[in-house]
């Protein structure tokens, strides 16, 4: 099972009853049923981070929304994936949520040449995804999305996004990169989202039942239908079907993948080894795009 098939196996659906106080969303109840498996590559995948407190999963917001945007884009194949963080009342998990949506961005970019990314969050869900596009909260650090995987990402959908306590920022006034995809929904009488421009009625919990999801969720198939299909990097065909490198050079020769400094065979994902390292490994070509590691040549 690859990677991607491992990660998109720990999504869940859930249904959620929260209560909470100001800033925090906490769920109640929860009946949870694990996502059948999903292609291994789809046209779209949606990467949501809940809400503080909220049972793991894609939260009683991104539920909704992931639903709103399936339906939306029913021409295209769309996967989702709950990012994998504490959720914590403290706001300190914000920056180690950004990192898991950074890597499984980054992973399943480089096996899915055609994906385009969807991303987006619910209050600290929405920190998480700051962070990820590289705004700096003050809350917590984390890693970025790869400069280089900035234009496989679509769109950006926040709500109740706490940015807005410093001075009403949103993403769009706070990324030259990211900004013009993105929308941060803030309600009336949200004060977790502070000063930001309102854009529906109701509190910090009323996201999910105010339209606000599925305005969401037209934002974004909009611009997913905009972007059109990633153009996939054209690879060299290599002098010989088996090729023994190092791991650098397999990468550089479009052999192999990159992903957080260890190269991956393209299309097997067999993995190289480290890219720093200076020992030769042999692949064996099973296609035009594919290759496979092989003891020798």
């Amino acid at each position: 099972m690859t990677m991607l098939a491992q990660r998109l196996r720990r999504t869940t659906l859930s249904l959620l009853t929260s209560t909470a106080v100001v800033g925090t969303a906490v769920a109640g109840a929860v009946v949870a049923t694990a996502a059948p498996a999903a292609a291994a590559c789809a046209d779209v995948d949606v990467v949501f981070a809940r809400g503080t407190g909220e049972t793991p999963g894609l939260g009683i917001t991104g539920r909704p929304f992931v639903s709103a945007l399936t339906s939306q884009l029913g021409d295209r194949t769309v996967s989702s994936y709950a990012v994998d963080y504490a959720a914590n009342t403290a706001q300190t998990s914000a920056g180690p949520g950004a990192t898991d949506m950074s890597r499984h961005i980054s992973q399943v970019a480089a096996e899915c040449p055609g994906t385009r990314f969807v991303i987006g969050g619910y209050s600290q869900g929405a920190t998480v995804t700051d962070i990820a596009v590289g705004i700096r909260t003050g809350t917590t650090t984390g890693t970025p999305i790869p400069a280089a995987l900035a234009d496989r990402v679509a769109a950006v959908v926040v709500f109740g996004n706490p940015l807005g306590l410093s001075g009403g920022r949103t993403i769009a006034t706070s990324s030259t990169t990211y900004g013009p995809r993105s929308v941060d929904y803030c309600n009336s009488s949200d004060s977790v989202c502070g000063s930001q421009p309102k854009t529906g009625t109701g509190g910090h919990l009323s996201y999910a039942g105010n339209g606000a999801t599925t305005a969401g969720a037209g934002f974004a198939a909009a611009r997913v239908r905009a972007a059109g299909t990633p153009t996939t990097p054209p690879t060299t065909p290599p002098s010989s079907s088996c090729v023994s490198a190092t791991p650098r050079a397999h990468v550089d020769a479009g052999r192999a993948v990159s992903v957080y400094g260890v190269a991956y065979a393209r299309g097997s994902r067999d993995r190289l080894g480290y890219t720093i390292s200076q020992t030769a490994v042999a692949v064996q070509q099973d296609s035009a795009t594919s290759w496979s590691r092989v003891t020798s040549c």
